[in-house]
């Protein structure tokens, strides 16, 4: 014979039953990624504040906005599918991730070794660390606000892959600001371009891995405590 299950004290039901609250639903991952565009596609715009556009040239719309544009759908891409790991049941497969990642490092490598094919433009000679420095720095401010604003977005769903979540999120931020200062870069050197560029989108990945780990840390004390 099944045991009955103990009665809830009526005291308890009632304290139960007044703390219950209604629950926003929460917006599908593509919806919150409209709700952020605004503000990343500002961000995206800040360089024509500060500098001058590099001349176009020989290099056409087919390397030049058509790549970025290209680009910038990536990165657009990857941050909803960030936003989507912190649903449960929207996560994309790993392969998936792993595909999308790839197109992206490719088609940012590849474009940028053929506009150092049409357009050569040295590095900076005995400037060049100064010149990387300077391109890390400027994607560096580009790419940290949208960077932030994603993982605060993924951080207030529930997030099962926090790691994978936050490494999305750096990955497609640094992508939009490659994207974004590529065509005020002065320089198409395939060196200055793996460091001061490729080099950023991969630190800006580590940065948001390194973010998902301090919220997954976050997470377990917070449930042990």
């Amino acid at each position: 014979m099944s045991e009955t299950p103990p009665v809830m004290p009526p005291d308890l039901r009632s304290a139960i039953t007044a703390d219950l609250k209604p629950v926003k639903p929460l917006l599908s991952p593509g919806r919150r990624a409209l709700l952020a565009a605004p503000f990343v596609i500002g961000i995206l715009a800040m360089p024509l504040a500060y500098h001058r556009m590099r001349e176009i040239g020989d290099l056409g719309v087919m390397l030049s906005w058509v790549p970025v544009a290209l680009q910038v759908l990536l990165a657009f891409g990857l941050l909803v599918i960030a936003l989507r790991e912190g649903i449960p049941g929207w996560r994309v497969s790993t392969k998936q991730i792993f595909a999308v990642v790839l197109v992206a490092y490719s088609l940012q490598i590849i474009v940028n070794l053929l506009i150092f094919m049409r357009m050569p433009m040295d590095g900076g000679g005995a400037g060049a660390l100064a010149m990387w420095m300077s391109c890390f720095g400027i994607e560096s401010l580009i790419g940290i606000p949208i960077l932030v604003l994603v993982a605060w977005m993924v951080s207030r769903a529930l997030p099962s892959r926090p790691l994978l979540a936050g490494f999305l999120a750096g990955t497609g931020a640094g992508f939009a600001a490659e994207a974004s200062w590529r065509m005020f870069c002065a320089y198409s050197d395939p060196g200055h371009v793996l460091l001061g560029h490729t080099g950023g989108i991969l630190i800006m990945g580590l940065t948001g891995f390194l973010l998902g780990y301090v919220w997954s840390v976050y997470q377990d004390r917070a449930a042990a405590g």
